[in-house]
């Protein structure tokens, strides 16, 4: 009785608080549950002994994956909301975080989480942020899920193909970011955002990333293009084997990776989306120790779609296909045959009502002879030429 009586009052005060709350900011809970069983099977590694690429690591002729499991993806749950002040200027703020529903319950804000200022001017943004090349590039994604997931093209699309650090990716989020997006005009809108990483600075070394580009979106078509620079974040050599690494090593060496992209999408009806993505990735280190990594380039391309087929009905098929591209190194050869990628996607859902959705996908990542593109969920990473196929089975729901 007491505990019953307790919750009633809070209850009601919990009423009556609310309306002098909401009279000058507005809060939102959200979030996406998706969990879902998947099958993964490496197939195809590239025996021991085969010539490789110069920064491939050596083939073992061995697949390292071969589970079936349930993975969450990245299920999250949020909080969002702005408060009115005056003048056209509103301030606003978001947390959010994945949240396990596979296994024991976790959950931890890593996922945009920030507070800025809106008004006339644009918008600018403090916290951990996706970046301006992401956000303007990552227009058309697999049934909704594939953020975080084997599903991603990301996996080959804006990544090296050789090596397992994170460390040459485009498509991550940033922590101390400051971002500011400007007005929208007539379709057009820019953005630009600025992110350091202060416990990795060293007197030699100072760790940034600049994002920026700008997108025109009205009517059937979306164009963009983003650029994103990385300094001292060393891709390439955090991917590279340890001798030819100028990452560890107690000498002046900096680094600077590139990255240009370009997106267009046609939207059909509003209900059959296609794009095409195309993006350069440059890493380059001012190394002048014979054998040690110089630089590595290539050119990843996507083609997307998505359809609404009825109320129920949606599919979603993507192809990334990432070239071998060009290396060099301090006084040495250096040759990137076999790092050569492709990934290709397909998902089908079903629409219990508009927030809840059956889903069933497959994905299948062919890796060169030297090129190590990784989806994997549970095992992994891939050893050199292991050929990833994964089927999925899974319920989504959004509130």
């Amino acid at each position: 009785m007491i505990i019953k009586k307790t919750l009633l009052a809070i209850a009601i005060s919990s009423t009556v608080a609310a309306p002098a709350a909401l009279a000058q900011s507005s809060v939102q809970i959200y979030g996406k549950l998706y969990p879902f069983i998947v099958n993964e099977k490496g197939s195809d590694a590239t025996p021991a002994g085969t010539p490789v690429a110069t920064f491939a690591a050596s083939p073992t002729g061995t697949t390292t994956m071969g589970t079936t499991g349930m993975s969450s993806g990245n299920s999250r749950v949020g909080f969002r909301g702005q408060e009115d002040l005056g003048g056209g200027l509103k301030a606003m703020f978001q947390f959010e975080g994945v949240v396990s529903v596979d296994e024991s319950p976790a959950f931890s804000f890593n996922r945009d989480t920030f507070v800025g200022l809106k008004g006339g001017f644009g918008t600018v943004k403090l916290g951990v942020l996706d970046t301006i090349l992401k956000n303007y590039g990552d227009t058309i994604g697999m049934l909704g899920v594939s953020s975080g997931t084997f599903l991603s093209s990301s996996s080959v699309l804006r990544k090296t193909g050789f090596g397992t650090s994170s460390a040459s990716s485009f498509h991550l989020r940033r922590p101390n970011s400051i971002q500011y997006e400007s007005p929208a005009i007539s379709g057009f809108q820019a953005g630009l955002q600025y992110s350091t990483t202060e416990a990795a600075r060293t007197a030699t070394r100072d760790p940034v990333v600049i994002s920026m580009g700008v997108k025109y979106d009205q009517g059937p078509w979306y164009v963009a293009i983003a650029h994103e620079i990385h300094n001292d974040l060393f891709g390439g050599s955090r991917n590279a084997p340890t001798a030819m690494s100028n990452f560890p090593v107690a000498n002046p060496t900096n680094s600077k990776d590139r990255a240009t992209q370009f997106t267009v999408e046609y939207r059909l009806d509003k209900k059959h989306r296609f794009a095409f993505d195309v993006i350069r990735k440059e890493y380059k280190e001012n190394a002048t120790v014979a054998g040690r990594f110089g630089s590595y380039e290539n050119t990843a391309y996507l083609l997307a779609m998505e359809n609404r087929w009825s109320e129920q009905w949606r599919t979603s098929a993507q192809y990334a296909k990432a070239g071998a591209g060009s290396c060099t190194r301090i006084g040495a050869a250096c040759v990137t045959d076999g790092l050569e990628g492709t990934k290709v996607a397909f998902g089908v859902g079903y629409f219990l009502s508009k927030r809840t959705m059956l889903f069933s996908a497959v994905s299948r990542i062919n890796n060169g002879k030297s090129a190590r593109y990784d989806s994997a969920e549970f095992g992994g990473p891939p050893n050199p030429g292991e050929a990833i196929t994964q089927y999925a089975l899974g319920l989504s729901h959004s509130f």
